[in-house]
């Protein structure tokens, strides 16, 4: 069962040094190459190997997860080998179960997702791009925020190449919830009366910004019972929700609400 959630950062690069493409044999040399250019910023703020973002103070805020958060996350019953296989992965930056999951439900990141310009059609077109935008996202943790990871990402950029716009696409906070007490306990049993296991309980590595709203405007604790399994699809063609897990958890919910009333009456 989720108690935290990365936050989102995304934002676009662009770079444009003419108003057309141009023939690289005639221009190619003396002309800048705005691609390229993308492409050292990409590589100067993240390690492409390992992962590890380069941007200066990125790090600052983060609070890593303790020993017991670990040892609840393995407890999950997460392989390597499932994990691999229900994404298509080949290989990966690690094989530590325990590093994975702290990597992916526990610690910020830098991805690019695109970089667009010139052509891209079938075979190789001898063009310079005129322009050129790299598409890319930060997640991050909780006492990260979106807002200062941005002018972090803006101050970087500008150090390495004055011309590029950094436009934010959107930002979420993460968030972090309970990770014990009364209402964890009642999670935990209606889990199990739902599917007759205790649950592990972990972070997730996406996010959802209504959570944060919610807890600032209800000033209450907030809860997560996710249901959908790795090997559903989320976003990705043919996804789905089988019938065991809805099956489970309307029963879990049920149990839930049945504790949340019992504890209102105490």
């Amino acid at each position: 069962m989720p108690y935290g959630l990365r936050g989102l950062l995304g934002a676009r690069l662009t770079l444009r040094t003419g108003t057309k493409d141009a023939h690289s044999g005639l221009t190619g040399g003396a002309a800048r190459n705005p691609l390229a250019e993308l492409m050292e910023v990409a590589h100067a703020c993240v390690d492409a190997k390992t992962g590890k973002v380069k941007i200066p103070g990125f790090y600052q805020d983060v609070v890593e997860p303790t020993k017991a958060e670990i040892k609840s996350f393995l407890a999950s019953g997460f392989q390597v080998k499932n994990f691999k296989q229900a994404y298509g992965f080949q290989t990966l930056r690690t094989q530590n179960p325990a590093e994975i999951l702290r990597r992916i439900w526990a610690a910020p990141t830098f991805e690019v997702h695109g970089l667009t310009g010139g052509y891209h059609g079938p075979g190789v077109k001898t063009v310079v791009p005129g322009h050129g935008e790299l598409k890319v996202s930060m997640r991050l943790v909780p006492n990260q925020t979106p807002e200062k990871a941005f002018a972090l990402l803006k101050r970087h950029v500008a150090k390495i190449n004055l011309n590029v716009k950094v436009e934010r696409e959107g930002m979420l906070q993460p968030f972090k919830g309970l990770f014990k007490g009364p209402y964890v306990e009642a999670v935990k049993r209606a889990a199990k009366a739902g599917f007759g296991k205790e649950p592990a309980f972990i972070r997730e590595g996406g996010s959802i910004g209504a959570v944060v709203t919610m807890q600032k405007a209800w000033k209450v604790p907030i809860l997560f019972m996710g249901l959908s399994l790795p090997e559903h699809g989320y976003h990705a063609p043919n996804e789905y929700f089988d019938w065991g897990q809805a099956s489970g958890g309307m029963k879990a919910f049920a149990h839930y609400f049945s504790e949340l009333a019992a504890m209102s009456k105490k």
